[in-house]
């Protein structure tokens, strides 16, 4: 292993060991004891997908991609995003009980094709109307499910992309910061080489993570990659790629803008439960499909991200549980980055696993927007205008 690469592992092992980051395994099929299961938001990334862009001197660049095209979802993440449904079933189906009811779920997806198609799996697998209520055809086990959109220029807790000058400088101002300056000049023959091979300005971390994750589009497809690629992805290039998901929500700031409307809503959620006002009284479940950063950028906020890349079909569902012995409530937040392995118990930094509503609450307190998100985007002329990202 070259220098730069140890260096690169260590600097993710000390990164990791910074947030304080706790995961217990657990068995997905089993419920927690001695509490009952009141509710549950699930939010996942879309499945694999063949790529969304590309690098200048990719020689697959005019690609079709048929018969899919650019940027949707292939077979093989059809059958495992079914699959993820079927687990799902498996895991709440206590809670939800045995057929679709429309106040049961609210399905949420971004504006996105691939997102849409991914949440339609899932709901087919986890909501089939065999032999219940809601069969309508015999040749048929699928049921029609309503999914909401918003619209990307409004989306602030999924999608994520509204447009924020403020968020655009803070980003500018961590990859400014001493210790990000220092990483990316020892990296720096790297970056240089890798400009070269693709015909891209790659300068930072987010320039790597474009192409990792091009490459890795293409490669799941199935297509050959270039010679060049053998000495660089995945394992030069993955340290560098899991980095751009940590500098994006290297602040209570960062995290406020991007993860925290996610989280605010969650819990708005959540205490209406509790307090019995949550309409309809009888939902159990919030379902969303987004995208990488998506997961990334709330499990920053929530303080329990490790530093990885989060993988096509990644998973976390934050359940509500009341406890039998005094009914208090407690939150437990799980992560599957793997459909084909168990979910983990990930532990808050100052709580417990099973933590208490208003401990997590103080605990998330700095990531909470408090105003609108207008105002918080105003620009602070920090920066020389540029913009640094992934996306």
């Amino acid at each position: 292993m070259c220098c730069k690469q140890l260096l690169g592992l260590m600097l993710l092992a000390g990164l990791l060991a910074k947030a304080n980051f706790v995961a217990v395994q657990k068995s997905k099929a089993l419920p927690t004891a001695n509490s009952t299961l009141e509710l549950v938001h699930v939010l996942f990334r879309h499945g694999p997908r063949t790529p969304v862009n590309t690098y200048p001197k990719d020689p697959h660049i005019n690609n079709t991609y048929e018969p899919y095209g650019w940027g949707q979802l292939t077979n093989a993440a059809k059958v495992e995003l079914y699959d993820i449904g079927q687990q799902l079933q498996q895991r709440y189906k206590e809670l939800l009980g045995p057929y679709y009811k429309p106040d049961l779920l609210l399905a949420e997806a971004t504006a996105s094709p691939r997102t849409v198609m991914s949440l339609q799996l899932v709901l087919a697998a986890l909501f089939p109307p065999a032999n219940t209520p809601m069969e309508w055809s015999s040749m048929l086990n699928w049921q029609p499910i309503p999914i909401y959109t918003e619209p990307v220029e409004t989306d602030v807790r999924l999608r994520q992309m509204v447009p924020c000058p403020r968020y655009y400088e803070a980003v500018w101002e961590v990859m400014h910061l001493p210790e990000v300056v220092a990483l990316h000049k020892q990296n720096a023959a790297l970056l240089e080489q890798l400009t070269q091979l693709t015909g891209m300005n790659v300068s930072y971390a987010h320039d790597v993570t474009n192409v990792y994750v091009s490459l890795q589009a293409e490669q799941n497809y199935g297509l050959q990659l270039p010679q060049w690629t053998q000495d660089y992805y995945p394992e030069r290039m993955l340290p560098l790629a899991a980095l751009s998901y940590i500098y994006d929500a290297y602040t209570p700031e960062l995290r406020r803008l991007k993860g925290g409307y996610y989280v605010a809503d969650m819990l708005a959620h959540i205490k209406l439960k509790i307090a019995g006002e949550l309409q309809p009284a009888g939902r159990k479940i919030f379902m969303a499909c987004a995208h990488d950063w998506t997961i990334s950028n709330v499990l920053n906020a929530l303080n329990v991200w490790q530093v990885k890349m989060p993988r096509l079909s990644s998973l976390i569902a934050i359940e509500l549980h009341r406890r039998s012995d005094n009914a208090e409530h407690f939150v437990e937040i799980y992560f599957q980055n793997d459909p084909k392995l168990p979910p983990q118990l990930l532990q808050v930094p100052g709580c417990e696993a099973q933590c208490p509503l208003e401990q997590l609450i103080e605990l998330l307190a700095d990531v909470l927007p408090q105003a609108p998100y207008e105002q918080l985007c105003v620009a602070k002329g920090t920066s020389d205008g540029s913009r640094i990202s992934y996306h």
